[in-house]
């Protein structure tokens, strides 16, 4: 497994964030309308994809939230490769870029009923800052 800078327009990341966009929409079931797809607008220059030989495997994205904080975006995983690690190396990739920023914080979020992402989220040191229904976020102090 390697994990490699790309573009925000490379077909493996819009790929990938296609797929994780279907997955949130049949996760939420009669609340898929409170998500949006991935569009220009979340402003996210940087991202990164795990891949499995050239296959690509998974994604984690950063963006700018505030200065000093950055957040975390669109962490997935394709189903097949989920329990290997992946999402784990993922995290702290954009942990360690978040830190060479500058970043004293490392905000995201989710949905509380995603178990496997809440149980890495707190294992890596994250705790629930808001919660709103199913909606939380979490922050990391470095």
């Amino acid at each position: 497994m390697k994990i490699k800078a790309s573009q925000i327009t490379s077909p493996d990341v819009l790929r990938l964030f296609s797929e994780l966009d279907d997955f949130f929409i049949d996760f939420l079931g009669d609340d898929s309308h409170i998500y949006s797809r991935y569009n220009a607008n979340e402003n996210i220059n940087d991202v990164w994809i795990a891949y499995d030989g050239n296959t690509p495997v998974g994604c984690i994205a950063y963006r700018v939230k505030s200065p000093n904080i950055g957040e975390a975006k669109r962490l997935f995983i394709k189903s097949e490769y989920r329990g290997k690690g992946i999402s784990k190396s993922l995290l702290s990739t954009v942990e360690s870029f978040s830190k060479s920023c500058g970043d004293h914080t490392l905000h995201l979020s989710t949905q509380i009923t995603l178990e496997p992402a809440i149980t890495l989220y707190r294992n890596s040191g994250y705790i629930i800052t808001f919660q709103s229904g199913l909606y939380v976020e979490l922050e990391k102090k470095f």
